[in-house]
């Protein structure tokens, strides 16, 4: 691997723990947190390789797990993100070839559906009194949190922010003549890994081996890593779009 390309994935790899860790928001059915990692890990995808894309998912957020304290998650989330980077960078470049074929007006609908996406999730699963914080960082010996709050969050400000995205897509669509289904198909294939990954490793590994909990537990992590999953794709999509604008990917 050339020394270019180790320091490209070397910064992979931090934007994914940094993405992971910068923000938790707590959520008390699970007793777990919320991460944009997914938001991270699938803007890789897009615009690195697969290898690129699965190294950094896979070391980044197993990275963030020994970091904060979820130590037992790390071997997990190696082989679960890894996988997830790797295939859904794998299923774009794979496909994007074929996406001048793809009709104007499904695009349209996913641009739609994507604000749609988490406009809904934050409006069920993401408003309401919830916990915020940042990871704890040594300084000289000293503990010290960037963040750490009780903040109620309005349901409208995530439909605001839906709204946005859709017409960030939209305007990709219409204006700029790009399409989205490739993206999106490709990020779907993501949120469909993740979530069933971390349900068969809690079920099987950690609830009955490691936390002495009942495996059938795993069943409250499904929403909360679903959610999370299609928020990353939301969140990436417009940044995705924004790099394509910019010259720092291709169709």
């Amino acid at each position: 691997m050339r020394i270019t390309r180790i320091v490209r994935v070397a910064l992979y790899v931090a934007l994914v723990f940094v993405a992971t860790i910068i923000l938790q928001i707590y959520t008390p059915a699970t007793k777990g947190y919320f991460n944009l990692g997914e938001a991270a890990i699938y803007t890789i995808a897009i615009i690195a390789s697969p290898i690129e894309a699965g190294i950094a998912g896979g070391l980044g957020a197993s990275i963030a797990d020994l970091v904060t304290g979820y130590g037992y998650f790390a071997p997990g989330t190696l082989v679960i993100k890894f996988t997830e980077g790797f295939l859904v960078s794998l299923i774009y470049h794979r496909v994007a070839k074929y996406s001048r074929r793809i009709s104007y007006w499904v695009s349209v609908i996913v641009s739609i559906v994507m604000g749609g996406i988490i406009g809904v999730v934050g409006y069920y699963k993401l408003s309401g009194l919830s916990e915020l914080s940042s990871v704890p960082i040594n300084v000289l010996g000293i503990k010290v949190t960037a963040l750490s709050a009780r903040v109620n969050i309005s349901s409208a400000l995530w439909i605001a922010i839906g709204i946005l995205i859709a017409c960030i897509l939209l305007y990709a669509t219409i204006i700029r003549g790009r399409e989205n289904l490739t993206l999106a198909g490709s990020m779907i294939i993501g949120a469909l890994i993740m979530p069933l990954g971390y349900f068969l490793y809690e079920y099987l590994y950690t609830n009955p081996i490691v936390l002495g909990m009942p495996p059938e537990q795993a069943f409250f992590e499904i929403p909360v890593n679903i959610a999370q999953a299609l928020v990353g794709m939301a969140i990436s999509a417009p940044i995705v779009v924004f790099l394509r604008e910019a010259g720092g990917t291709s169709d």
